[in-house]
């Protein structure tokens, strides 16, 4: 699992850097790679522009997924289905927000606190036939 302290424009880059590596390793497609790298970036500017400060947790978990984590201790969402509906522009991020996310990535959740902060999960899979047999023999058992 990578680690990226997120608190300048700089770590948006070296967390984009260190998922392009994670994605090409785990065999990726381009296309995958590319919606992979604009996630994160998209995660982490949130990070710069709204919290100020947060981490980016990059695990890759071959051969099933690479698992994308933010968290900051920041202002929080007062209204997530606003924020992931673009009800609120966003004139700072990559023009993506939130929902470009969730679209990108094959999963998405978030939890978010005024005042306390955001956690973002999203996944993006690695062979999706592989990620339905592990989940059909999962939910068999």
């Amino acid at each position: 699992m990578y680690k990226i302290i997120i608190d300048r424009e700089d770590d948006v880059y070296m967390a984009s850097t260190i998922g392009k590596k994670v994605a090409e390793n785990c065999g990726l497609n381009k296309s995958d790679q590319t919606k992979l790298v604009v996630s994160i970036m998209e995660l982490a500017r949130n990070i710069v522009f709204y919290a100020d400060k947060g981490e980016i947790f990059i695990n890759p978990r071959p051969p099933y997924e690479i698992e994308i984590i933010a968290i900051d201790r920041g202002p929080g969402i007062a209204n997530i289905d606003d924020a992931l509906n673009n009800a609120v522009p966003s004139k700072k991020g990559l023009g993506l927000g939130l929902s470009g996310v969730r679209r990108l990535m094959d999963e998405f959740d978030i939890t978010s606190t005024v005042n306390i902060g955001t956690k973002v999960r999203a996944v993006k899979w690695l062979n999706e036939r592989t990620v339905r047999h592990f989940d059909h023999i999962t939910r068999r058992s």
